[in-house]
């Protein structure tokens, strides 16, 4: 059984304002009501989502799994609870439970998820080992009510437990996606590119506190506790604008040419607006800054900069770092790089070797060394089939929804 719906709204942080566990039950679920739906009512919104949902599961099947628990099918609808359908708007959100055999099952491939075995479901008084939304069926008037569905999620027995779905088409992609999924899951050594996950958030986070995004290119968020607001906090940003581009050039100027030396024509030598740039912050001053040229095969790390007021921070090693996994992601596990010898311990941290021979010089005296590395390929690494909207998404922003998801309203 799958989803179908319509989508979202964006909000400019990390997760979408309409994160699963941070949806105002106050505010949307308001003159809405969550219940425990009767038989009848369940044979009415499978009749009216069998056209609509692609692989519904039978009515055999969603009573015989809604009697192992109770807790799985919770019908959506105006008003108090009812027990036969009306004329009123309704809807059901179907949540499996799964047991530490079910959710194995999922990745593994042994559970048909249309017709799940009940030994697969924890029953009403066990901790589930994780959540599948095995279904959605509503209507926008009371969409809304997916809020009250993740409040019962915030119980003990449920709170933190990692939650996995499958779209049926676009708009339910979609509608994941707005409220914290993102397209692949990992469970042990398995990764599934075809289910949907949604990483829990933390105490703090669901108060409007965000923890810092896992990608380490895209961790700067202007105005977001974390990231710009605190002195010392180190943020990376893929550059977007020529605003940021001139931040890059400033902090270059600042370090190339008016402490090294380095003459303009060797430092801006026409490849600025070919490559993509990492510009790096400690708190809300742009601080360093990492250029990326790609080729076919293999990517080139180059015009590392960090001002000399920064350099006792951790920003340099940040800035690589996040380099080396924006190529991952793109697909990249060959990396070259051209370094001076007092530069050349920041690249083998990482694992460059240095080529053997006497270097190279350009237009000063400096000496650089070529130097080659080779990284395992990323599990979730872009490709044609990441999805339409997700390649037309701004450069290292692939886990969120763009402009052009707003600006049409697929969102």
């Amino acid at each position: 059984m799958n989803s179908h719906t319509r989508n979202y709204e964006q909000a400019p942080n990390y997760y979408p304002s309409r994160h699963i566990d941070r949806i105002d039950y106050s505010k949307y679920g308001r003159n809405l009501s969550v219940f425990s739906p009767s038989g009848e009512i369940i044979a009415d919104l499978l009749r009216k989502a069998t056209p609509e949902i692609h692989g519904v599961a039978s009515l055999e099947t969603v009573m015989r799994i809604y009697r192992r628990n109770p807790d799985t099918i919770l019908a959506i609808g105006r008003g108090q609870w009812r027990e036969q359908a009306g004329n009123g708007p309704l809807g059901f959100v179907c949540l499996l439970p799964l047991n530490q055999d079910g959710l194995d099952a999922l990745f593994d491939g042994r559970m048909d998820t249309g017709a799940p075995e009940d030994r697969f479901i924890a029953r009403q008084w066990e901790r589930p080992a994780a959540i599948y939304f095995w279904g959605i069926y509503i209507s926008p008037t009371i969409a809304g009510g997916i809020s009250l569905v993740m409040e019962r999620l915030t119980s003990d027995k449920f709170r933190g437990l990692p939650v996995f779905c499958k779209a049926a088409n676009d708009k339910a992609r979609h509608l994941f996606e707005s409220i914290g999924f993102t397209m692949g899951a990992r469970h042990g050594d398995i990764y599934a590119p075809g289910i949907m996950t949604c990483r829990r958030l933390t105490d703090a986070e669901r108060h409007g506190e965000p923890d810092l995004p896992a990608a380490p290119y895209d961790t700067w968020r202007p105005g977001v506790p974390g990231t710009a607001g605190r002195r010392n906090a180190i943020g990376i940003t893929v550059v977007h604008d020529v605003n940021q581009l001139l931040m890059v050039h400033a902090i270059r100027a600042a370090t190339y040419l008016a402490e090294q030396s380095i003459p303009f024509a060797e430092d801006v030598d026409g490849n600025d607006l070919t490559a993509t740039h990492l510009l790096g912050f400690v708190g809300d001053e742009p601080a360093g800054c990492l250029r990326i040229r790609y080729f076919a095969g293999f990517v080139k790390l180059e015009r590392l900069a960090v001002l000399p007021r920064f350099r006792k921070s951790r920003l340099a090693l940040k800035l690589v770092k996040a380099g080396i996994e924006l190529c991952r992601t793109k697909g990249y596990t060959r990396f070259y790089g051209q370094t001076a010898a007092n530069i050349a311990p920041i690249w083998e941290h990482f694992g460059f070797v240095l080529r053997q021979g006497g270097g190279i010089n350009y237009l000063t005296d400096e000496t650089y060394y070529e130097a080659d590395l080779v990284v395992p390929p990323a599990e979730d690494a872009l490709s044609p089939d990441s999805g339409a909207v997700v390649l037309v998404r701004p450069e290292g922003q692939w886990d969120r929804p763009g402009i052009l998801e707003r600006l049409s309203g697929d969102q």
